[in-house]
């Protein structure tokens, strides 16, 4: 036991990979086999917790630190974040699924259990966690980044339809959307709220961006380390892509390839703010299906990705001491 403890915090970005996988994809191979209700109820679990209770997990053991035990402030926000997240997720199904059984919401009350655990770990007695999490509920940088992450996205999405109206090109969808503005404002409400806790947001960001992308910017400069959370992020949803439950198409692959700058890009922006991080994941995810999509949105975002790269200086390699990156060492000293 001892032996792997040390391998973890010699190798904590590998380590966390490797546990990520193992958790997601262990729950998604019983979907890939067979589609049932339990498959799939492993299968949310996966998407739900891999790459956040990875990112505690190491983020635990890797740096060795101090145990204070958990105050109570720990567990009073794992309470509150525990009736918000089920809240949440109970209201998205109602609204998407309403003829499901009660038994199933009983179910989904369960699950919040893992986003209120993620939420509450911010302030977890462990100094790593603490320290990676802190973000989460601590908001760094000026407030105008987090607007800029909330609508940058609606905002790339309108331009590319307008381009393509202009260019002639036929839009790649046609999202049917509520009559009116009073339905259009709630149905984008509860679906952000739940992508932002269960699709793309706290479930992946609090991994990518909160573990694995200050690590990268603490060997690399922010061009690399980018492009490597890129493929790693893009490998993660593989399993999901053979079950039929994610597409990835080239329009996904380059879409998310320059997404994945922009996310850099905010982070660095909000010295190391990973709420920024999951409010644009969250933005990029609800905006796809509600604006229609085109081929310009690859050509909009491809300029963006690349105004962001080269006024940021992306092939600069971050100071020692920046907020934006994370080393064991600092945290052991």
């Amino acid at each position: 036991m001892q032996t792997l403890v040390d391998w973890i915090r010699k190798r904590p970005i590998g380590a966390f990979y490797i546990i990520c996988y193992a958790i997601s994809w262990g729950l998604w191979l019983p979907l890939i086999l067979s589609k049932t209700d339990i498959s799939e109820l492993l299968a949310a679990v996966g998407v739900f917790g891999g790459p956040a209770v990875a990112c505690i997990i190491v983020a635990r053991i890797s740096p060795p630190s101090k145990r204070v035990g958990r105050p109570a402030h720990f567990w009073l926000s794992f309470l509150g974040a525990w009736i918000a997240c089920a809240f949440i997720l109970v209201t998205y199904q109602l609204a998407t699924s309403p003829d499901i059984p009660l038994v199933a919401h009983v179910i989904f009350a369960g699950l919040a259990l893992i986003p209120a655990f993620i939420i509450a770990s911010a302030f977890s007695g462990s100094s790593g966690v603490r320290r990676t999490l802190s973000s989460l509920v601590r908001p760094r940088g000026g407030w105008y980044w987090y607007l800029v992450a909330l609508f940058l996205p609606l905002v790339i999405a309108l331009i590319s339809v307008w381009v393509s109206k202009q260019l002639g090109w036929q839009l790649l969808s046609n999202p049917q959307r509520p009559s009116s503005l009073f339905q259009l404002a709630g149905t984008v409400l509860v679906i952000y709220l739940y992508t932002l806790v269960y699709a793309g947001g706290l479930n992946e960001e609090t991994g990518w961006t909160g573990f694995a992308l200050p690590r990268f910017l603490a060997k690399f400069n922010p061009l690399v380390s980018t492009i490597l959370v890129w493929i790693l992020w893009m490998l993660w949803h593989v399993p999901l892509h053979y079950s039929g439950y994610f597409n990835l198409g080239l329009h996904v692959l380059v879409g998310s390839f320059f997404g994945r700058f922009l996310l850099t890009w905010l982070f660095i922006r909000t010295s190391g703010g990973m709420l920024s991080a999951m409010l644009l994941h969250a933005s990029v995810n609800v905006t796809s299906q509600f604006v229609p999509l085109t081929n310009a949105s690859l050509l909009v975002g491809g300029i963006v990705a690349i105004l962001v790269i080269v006024g940021g200086r992306m092939w600069r390699k971050l100071p020692q001491g920046s907020p934006a990156t994370f080393t064991e060492k600092s945290m052991a000293a």
